[in-house]
Formats: structure tokens, C-alpha cells, sequence
């Protein structure tokens, strides 16, 4: 925590995928550190620097983490490419969007050493999928054949989509104004099976997972599958995700201090 503000690790890439030229730019919406920065926290980028190809990616993914975690006192995991599906044993199958080798070692590593460390996480989009298969959920690939609602909005990011409903004495629950609330929707890919000890804590109408959380009152852990960060300005339900993950960030912080 610094001048008392709790700094906040946002995880980006190095993403050739959406390049033409295949050249290796670094990328990252600045909605959300605006968005970080407006609810209390000090927001700092943490790379994806591990190369896919190299053997001991693991071993070099778990070493930068364990660098970068302290620096910080939450992670923000942000949207993007779909997860590769071998990461929960499976084979892909059609439907799956573009992956992005540079990004998942690293980021489903730092995912569970912060959930081991008990450091708050929030993930948003691409992030809840990361946190339900680093923590041992299961993605829906395609949501396609399950679905005939759609999910990726044709209208502007801050533009609202579909009603999700919440559910009852969750974290959301708390912090939204009803318990169904209109939200914004960009992706094709949902949380199937919810990782041990996490809940679900929000659905759509057609019975997606739209968010989770972890059912351990100590683990401020919380996914989302909308995108809070393109609605911040307009919308106070937005801004009340963003500021209680900000708040549990900096209650981690004074209770450890406490306790020293």
C-alpha cells in the first residue's frame, strides 16, 4: 500500500494475434486503471514476459510471479483471447476463438499463487475464465450450441446487453442495487463448472454463469463476465465492482499490518 492506497497488479500482454504484421505490441484497455485509479488504488501493469516455446516456461512464470506479487496488494486479470483449452484437458474444439500463447502459462500461474497467497483477485471477461481453469473449473468453448441468446453485443462497449440475476447473500448481492441488473456482454466463451469452493453469483436468463466468487469469507475472489470498466461513468453498479475489490485490496493490507 502506498499513502495508503492499495496497488493494484494489472496483468497485460504481449499480443502478436491482433496484428497484421504479427509484430509483438503491448496492449491493455487504460479503462481499466482509470477505473482502478477513480476507486482508491494505485494501478501498476505486470507483463506477461514468459515465452510460450521455451521448456521451462512454467518454471520462469512462477518465478516472475513470485517478484511481482509482493510489489502488489490485489490482481486485476483483464479480458481478451480465449484461454487455450488444453489447459483443462481438453482438444479444441470448433468454435474457439483466437488463443494467445504469450499469456496463458503465466497468467494461470499468477492467478493460483495469489489465491494461495489469499491476495484479492478480480477477474474480468477473459479473466473469470482464467481463474475458473487455473483453480480447476471447466470453460465452455463456444457458447454457441447452448445458447440462443446472444452474448456479443452489435452496439457501443458502454451500451448495455441483457439482465443478469444475483444471487442471494453473494458479495454482488451487497454492493448491486437490485438483485437483476442490466449489463454489458462481449464474449462467446462462459464458466461451465465453477472451481471447488467458489459459488455462483450471478446467471443470465438463459442460465450462463455471468460471475462467481469464492465461498471462503477469507479469499476476496470474484469473477465477472461482463465488462464494469467500459461502463464505469455511467453506471454506479460498475463502479461499486470495482470499488469493493479496491476496498478488499486495502482491508488485506491494514489486517496484515495488524497482525505484525
Amino acid at each position: 500500500m502506498i499513502s495508503g492506497k492499495p496497488v493494484i497488479g494489472v496483468v497485460f500482454a504481449d499480443t502478436a494475434k491482433r496484428d497484421s504484421e504479427m509484430r509483438i505490441r503491448t496492449y491493455v484497455s487504460r479503462k481499466y486503471s482509470n477505473a482502478l485509479r477513480l476507486s482508491g488504488a494505485i494501478p501498476i501493469y505486470i507483463p506477461c514476459t514468459v515465452p510460450e516455446t521455451q521448456d521451462e516456461a512454467l518454471a520462469l512464470a512462477e518465478e516472475y510471479a513470485a517478484i511481482y506479487l509482493p510489489m502488489t496488494d490485489g490482481i486485476l486479470l483483464a479480458g481478451g483471447e480465449d484461454v487455450h483449452p488444453r489447459f483443462q484437458g481438453e482438444e479444441p474444439q470448433k468454435g474457439l476463438g483466437e488463443t494467445n500463447p504469450f499469456r496463458d502459462v503465466f497468467e494461470l500461474t499468477i492467478a493460483r499463487m495469489a489465491y494461495a497467497q489469499k491476495k484479492p483477485i478480480l477477474g474480468i471477461c477473459r479473466g473469470i475464465q482464467l481463474i475458473a481453469i487455473a483453480l480447476g473449473g471447466k470453460v465452455f468453448q463456444d457458447i454457441a450450441s447452448h445458447t440462443e441468446m446472444q452474448h456479443s453485443q452489435n452496439t457501443a462497449r458502454w451500451g448495455f446487453q441483457h439482465k443478469i440475476k444475483i444471487t442471494p447473500g453473494s458479495r454482488l448481492e451487497k454492493i448491486a442495487p437490485k438483485d437483476d441488473v442490466f449489463v454489458n456482454s462481449f464474449h462467446h466463451q462462459a464458466v461451465r463448472e465453477c472451481p471447488a469452493n467458489f459459488f455462483v453469483s450471478a446467471v443470465t436468463a438463459d442460465g450462463l454463469i455471468e460471475a462467481m466468487e469464492s465461498a471462503d469469507s477469507d479469499i476476496y475472489c470474484c469473477g465477472v463476465q461482463w465488462h464494469p470498466e467500459e461502463t464505469f461513468h455511467s453506471d454506479a453498479f460498475s463502479r461499486a465492482v470495482f470499488k469493493d475489490f479496491v476496498d478488499a485490496a486495502g482491508n488485506t493490507v491494514l489486517e496484515k499490518r495488524q497482525e505484525i
